[in-house]
């Protein structure tokens, strides 16, 4: 069955954790076009588990590892090439539609997962073998607050930003990793990384608008394919 999924912008409503981390330097695995943003051999990563909810075009969860903030190598990109952007490099959903169009619209490395939620905790089973379970509670009054972030991805022969502005209620979370197993490289850098420190931002609520991709670089002698790896 062929996936459907709306033409971005995305307007999206729901819920997320996000727990910050020092990456040790000599651990991160990226594109040969990428070069990590660090400092005393640290980069900062994030590890985000969200929740997608109605109204949402699209309604599902997902997990994120993003190692650290990187920015393109070199001119291809032009003056935005070089702008600071954070490199998703594993990322985890419960809905075949929305594992087809972070592949093919924002290049996303998505791959399947089952999501389970339970009492304050969720568990996550990836058809890559990779386990995580995590615990976490939300403390303290609730801010609002309006942000963005992006990603750069860099699959062979492109280089694709993602934006996405987002307005929120924020407060803190203490957290625990409960279980981490993975064999898949992508997850290398997160199972020497440190958490900075064990509090994370809770986002019981928030709107977020998905933006279209920004397709910095196109080789079109190298042959383009969804980022599955």
């Amino acid at each position: 069955m062929k996936a459907q999924y709306p033409d971005p912008p995305w307007r999206m409503h729901g819920r997320g954790l996000f727990i910050p981390c020092a990456v040790r330097a000599r651990d991160l695995e990226l594109p040969d076009s990428l070069e990590p943003k660090t400092a005393l051999g640290l980069a900062m990563g994030v590890l985000a588990f969200i929740e997608y909810t109605p109204p949402s075009p699209l309604t599902y969860r997902e997990l994120i590892w993003m190692p650290s903030w990187v920015r393109s190598r070199d001119e291809r990109g032009g003056d935005r090439g070089k702008k600071i952007a954070q490199y998703v490099a594993r990322m985890y959903v419960d809905d075949p539609n929305t594992l087809e169009a972070g592949r093919v619209l924002w290049r996303l490395p998505k791959t399947f997962a089952d999501f389970e939620e339970r009492d304050g905790s969720v568990r996550v089973r990836a058809d890559d073998g990779t386990r995580l379970s995590l615990s976490f509670r939300p403390f303290g009054k609730r801010v609002p607050m309006k942000s963005g972030i992006s990603t750069l991805q860099a699959p062979p022969g492109e280089l694709v930003r993602f934006g996405s502005s987002f307005r929120a209620e924020a407060q803190g979370a203490t957290y625990h990793i409960d279980e981490f197993r993975s064999d898949h490289p992508a997850w290398r850098s997160f199972s020497t990384a440190r958490p900075l420190p064990r509090l994370a931002t809770y986002f019981p609520s928030f709107e977020a608008l998905m933006k279209e991709p920004e397709i910095l670089f196109k080789d079109s002698s190298i042959a383009g394919s969804p980022a599955t790896s």
